[in-house]
């Protein structure tokens, strides 16, 4: 993944089309990102300009960006110069990852410049009046920050620096190998040496041009001749060839990577179309990293709280197993009550159900064996009364600690639309607390989607239903499953629930193996050789008490044992039914 000089350039020669266009909205999706909403012969167009430190670009885009309800100051101000602004040029300093777009005078506002500055870590994007001084920054940097090249508004804008190095659009052999040959003979390879030696190029266009003239360590004069050609061929013809996509080791380039020969490349007619559904791809899966991050602290954390409340209950419930001897010592004192002198700090006395054996009670020197006797009777009271509450709270704990387990699976396991339900259901459990502004917007939310679970189509033409987190497991069995309905699930495992849908009766034993198999292979059981799932008719399932989602009681079931390894469940797999 590298957003380098030569993509810069495919990127701006791709954009020239939109020369003319005229700004719209401006939109400041995120604190590193701009998106200008551009209208241009008749069509709407979004270009997006990012300074994140790891995934900085320019492009193009078709995904729906997030408003933020309050504009960031850096918006504010864009939106001032920029909305109703017509794009003069599209331009990009010779060599440089920077994007100028230069925006003419409109309804008594100045002409400015809107700079993009793709360089990794130290991107930025900037605005910058006719006179260079600058307007605003998305990144600013004082002086002490940044000694070289302060970017405060009031200041000039100061100019990338140049790097002393050879212009690949013009190398030859000469100038090549007077910078490279010192290079190989201290024992750089020709990729490092060629970095060090020409300008505007990336690692991976420098293996790319090596591997394209034929590098041969014993004839470095001749690898270095077809070199400076590969060069010259590679910078004045980039974006020609196309855009090229390895999604196996998330690179691209415009142009074919030849050197990498074992991977498959997927080729797009533009490189802007290439960066918007590599970056949106990327987008996702960062969005789903975090949220599943959130999402199992929470769950984490309620559960080591409730691991350390059991921890307490157990002991109590330790302590509370002396209740039966309170018992015994109440007995015993009212039996042998004559044996036992006033003012005793303890009796031995016969014990009542061991005759051979003598206990020793402990006493109140203030009270008489039948006042001490009381006191033990009415403490062992007391702790059976404990003990009762004690067993109940152990297994409320048992029970959400269940639960919670069921989570953390359903979290890891999930997409990025189950991990947004799964929040709601921490939300509405009490695990998370929802932010005041969202909590209208995710109540319209629920109120106008519902689970989406994942279908399939199984051999007999039946389709099998799958919970991808409790609230699908839920709203699977109670409101889409009808009485006659099989349901699966796997045995003392977390998982998701299976439904059989379509059968006229019981179901056949195809569609219960291949229902079982998917129960097997969307659960905790994923990797073993032998997984256990039971099934019942849904009519025999009633809800867990406590209330939480997903989880259900049942008596009247079969078990069927599967293998989720097997080839039988690729080939299913691959029947599954998209979402319309």
């Amino acid at each position: 993944m590298t957003f380098d000089t030569l993509t810069m350039i495919a990127v701006a020669g791709e954009l020239q089309e939109l020369a003319g266009a005229r700004v719209q909205r401006v939109i400041q999706p995120s604190r590193e990102e701009i998106v200008l909403s551009l209208y241009h012969c008749g069509e709407e167009h979004s270009l997006l300009l990012s300074a994140h430190p790891h995934y900085a670009r320019v492009h193009l885009t078709r995904q729906r960006c997030r408003r933020p309800e309050q504009p960031p100051p850096f918006c504010m101000l864009l939106r001032k110069y920029l909305t109703g602004a017509q794009i003069g040029a599209f331009s990009q300093p010779h060599l440089e990852r920077i994007l100028i777009l230069r925006f003419e005078e409109h309804e008594g506002m100045p002409a400015v410049k809107l700079i993009a500055e793709i360089m990794g870590r130290r991107s930025n994007i900037v605005l910058v009046d006719g006179k260079g001084i600058i307007l605003g920054a998305i990144k600013t940097a004082t002086l002490e920050q940044n000694p070289r090249r302060a970017v405060m508004p009031g200041l000039p804008y100061a100019e990338v620096p140049p790097q002393r190095k050879l212009d690949p659009t013009a190398v030859e052999r000469d100038s090549l190998s007077k910078a490279m040959l010192p290079l190989l003979v201290q024992g750089m390879i020709p990729e490092e040496a060629l970095l060090k030696a020409v300008c505007g190029i990336s690692p991976l266009a420098a293996r790319e041009a090596v591997y394209r003239s034929s590098w041969n360590d014993e004839a470095p004069m001749g690898s270095i001749e077809r070199l400076s050609s590969v060069l010259r061929e590679l910078f004045s013809g980039s974006g020609a060839e196309g855009a090229f996509l390895i999604p196996e080791l998330n690179i691209y380039a415009p142009y074919p990577l030849t050197h990498i020969q074992h991977s498959p490349m997927q080729r797009f007619s533009q490189m802007n179309e290439l960066l918007d559904r590599f970056y949106a791809k990327l987008a996702r899966a960062e969005e789903k990293e975090k949220l599943q991050g959130q999402l199992r602290s929470r769950v984490n954390r309620r559960k080591s709280r409730l691991e350390q409340k059991l921890e307490g209950l157990e002991k109590e419930l330790r302590q509370a197993g002396e209740a039966d001897r309170y018992r015994i010592y109440g007995e015993t004192l009212l039996t042998y009550g004559a044996m036992v002198d006033r003012g005793a700090a303890e009796a031995t006395l016969p014990h009542l159900y061991q005759p051979e054996e003598r206990i020793t009670i402990p006493l109140d020197p203030s009270l008489n064996a039948a006042g001490n006797a009381r006191k033990y009777f009415r403490r062992y009271r007391k702790v059976s009364n404990s003990r009762k509450h004690l067993k109940g709270q152990i297994s409320m704990i048992h029970d959400e600690l269940a639960y919670c387990r069921e989570l953390l699976y359903a979290i890891e396991q999930g997409n990025l639309s189950s991990l947004a339900e799964i929040r709601e259901e921490l939300v509405e459990s009490g695990y998370m607390k929802p932010h005041p502004k969202e909590s209208l917007r995710r109540k319209k939310k629920q109120r106008r989607e519902k689970p989406r679970p994942l279908s399939f189509k199984a051999s007999s033409g039946n389709t099998i239903l799958v919970g991808l987190n409790n609230r699908q497991n839920d709203y699977l069995t109670f409101k889409i499953a009808a009485g006659r309905d099989t349901w699966l699930h796997v045995q003392g495992l977390p998982g998701s629930h299976v439904i059989i849908k379509g059968a006229s009766e019981t179901a056949a034993e195809s569609d219960l193996e291949e229902a079982a198999l998917l129960a097997a292979y969307y659960s905790r059981g994923r990797d073993l050789p032998a997984v256990a799932v039971d099934y019942t008719e849904v009519r025999h399932l009633r809800r867990a008490p406590g209330g939480k989602p997903g989880f259900v009681l049942y008596n009247r079931y079969q078990t069927i044992t599967v293998n989720p390894r097997g080839e039988k469940l690729k080939q299913l797999l691959q029947q599954h039914i998209p979402e319309n």
